[in-house]
């Protein structure tokens, strides 16, 4: 068990790109027409076959050695990464085995409908049966179509059309379960050594929250709305949240951000953002600013700004971009309504002494206490100090009812500071045998900021915890499952989610859209 696995990185890289680019692949297979599919498929596997000969060279094109790429895990970190990856897939509800949270009901449907419906869902709206969504919806006859990020979704559902639901579920929590693999062996990589902290910070990486619930505890106040809730308008989701509700954006961003830490060149940083924009439009925008500090960061441009301008400039950069942002732009813009909310934050406030407030509070909660811990040893990491700007503007607007701009946008910085965090944490129980030896010799205010520090982490799992515990509570005690309580978008079950699915899932005037128009198969 102690023995240690060496994964040359092109291997690395190749396994990523393949989970990354398949879903894709398939979309270009099932949903284009030949004309636009079949170039964009030769294109992509193109790219990443350069991507990954390109791989294990510097900014100077010039080979490194295996002994600074290769990544080295004890087989017995790498056996607890993959028990890890699967358990945490089926915590968190991916195939809905478990008692599920709030989102998985339209997940459910997603999955469902790409196994039921030919490929592109349209829907009919005479096939609607409950009274009470006819009635909210105002007509029975038309069709509408299934408009949504649900690239993640395609390889399982692919087996689901082959081998029944059961397998395509089955399917889904496994091909979850392999991108939180890969992301542990990447963050592993960037943290310098496998440890416990890579599965730590990547399960309960949050704020504070735990300081305004116990206050809420003792002081009402009507914005709460939960555990992470607690602010009109702003939210950041911890980890474990963003696993339990959108994994479809959450574990390809979180890869595709482990990747672009720990690429050793550039040319391949717009390969990795194209491909995120397949599964979240809102974790790249908040990729893109941090991808272009990556790529003009002190490392990449060491031997001037004139190369790493002309690194940036490659073929696996510019090519993926343009050819999926010509597909995936028409396509997600052919449902307006789900973004028909938008506007500055204190718009929607009303009060700007108490929109000041609010900011404050949030930048004080979620953002602050993982800059003061990580401030000595990375504020002069560009990347770092990236993040933190970031996080601090994307409050600023809200896009979508539950302002999923700051919510999404936010994963990318979040997950940049969560890299950190595990280096950091690797970093101190490295040095523990240190610690403890010297520990007698350590000032009092040394050993006060460890303690505090450490209280701060331990903390900060406050709402994996809360969340773990109703999830698995709920399921023991043998709570109702909400899994099909839409089914279909196109036959929904409960009128309660008719105007989430018809503003957030489909569009009824999707004939007049580019995307169908031009690119998609009829």
């Amino acid at each position: 068990m102690n023995k240690v696995v060496t994964i040359p990185f092109k291997a690395f890289l190749a396994l990523c790109l393949g989970f990354l680019t398949l879903p894709v692949v398939i979309f270009a297979a099932g949903y284009l027409r030949h004309y636009a599919g079949i170039p964009l498929i030769i294109l992509l596997t193109a790219v990443c076959v350069l991507s990954v000969r390109d791989c294990c060279r510097d900014q100077r094109k010039e080979l490194l050695s295996s002994e600074d790429t290769v990544i080295r895990i004890p087989i017995s970190y790498l056996i607890g990464f993959a028990v890890t990856a699967v358990l945490v897939s089926f915590v968190t509800g991916v195939g809905e085995f478990i008692f599920t949270l709030n989102d998985h009901p339209y997940r459910r449907a997603i999955m469902n409908d790409l196994i039921n419906y030919k490929w592109p869902v349209i829907y009919d709206y005479s096939t609607q049966t409950n009274p009470e969504v006819i009635k909210e919806i105002g007509r029975t006859s038309g069709t509408y179509a299934f408009m949504y990020y649900f690239t993640y979704w395609l390889p399982s559902a692919l087996i689901g059309k082959a081998f029944g639901s059961l397998a395509g579920n089955v399917a889904l929590l496994i091909w979850n379960a392999i991108g939180i693999f890969l992301t542990f062996i990447g963050v592993s990589k960037a943290s310098r050594r496998a440890g416990f902290a890579v599965p730590f910070v990547y399960l309960c990486f949050a704020g504070m929250d735990v300081i305004p619930n116990i206050v809420h505890l003792f002081v009402e106040w009507k914005a709460y709305n939960g555990i992470e809730a607690w602010l009109p308008v702003l939210a950041y989701m911890s980890n474990f949240a963003e696993l339990t509700s959108v994994f479809h954006q959450c574990v390809p961003c979180w890869l595709i951000v482990t990747l672009i830490m720990i690429s050793f060149n550039t040319r391949s940083l717009g390969l990795f953002g194209a491909l995120l924009l397949t599964y979240s439009p809102w974790g790249v925008l908040g990729l893109f600013p941090l991808a272009v500090v990556r790529a003009f960061s002190k490392p990449m441009r060491a031997d001037g700004m004139r190369r790493a301008v002309r690194n940036t400039i490659s073929i696996t950069n510019i090519l993926p971009c343009a050819a999926i942002l010509m597909i995936y732009a028409p396509f997600y813009l052919g449902n307006k309504s789900s973004i028909s909310e938008r506007g500055f934050f204190w718009e929607y406030v009303g009060n700007p002494g108490k929109s000041v407030v609010i900011y404050l509070l949030f930048v004080l909660i979620e953002i602050a206490p993982v800059a003061l811990i990580l401030w000595k040893t990375e504020k002069t990491n560009l990347m770092f100090l990236a993040a933190l700007i970031e996080l601090m503007l994307i409050p600023f607007y809200k896009v979508t009812l539950s302002n999923d701009f700051c919510m999404r946008s936010s994963m990318a910085g979040r997950f940049v500071l969560c890299i950190l965090l595990a280096r950091y944490l690797n970093d101190l129980f490295d040095a523990d045998k240190v610690i403890v030896s010297k520990k007698l010799k350590r000032k009092k205010k040394d050993m006060a900021k460890l303690v505090i520090t450490m209280l701060a982490i331990i903390l900060m799992m406050f709402p994996a915890f809360v969340t773990g515990y109703y999830i698995i509570g709920s399921e023991l005690t043998g709570a109702e499952h909400n899994a099909e309580e839409i089914g279909s978008f196109g036959n929904i079950k409960q009128a309660e989610h008719t105007w989430h699915a018809s503003h957030n899932y489909t569009s009824d005037d999707y004939e007049e859209s580019f995307f169908f128009k031009y690119l998609a198969k009829k």
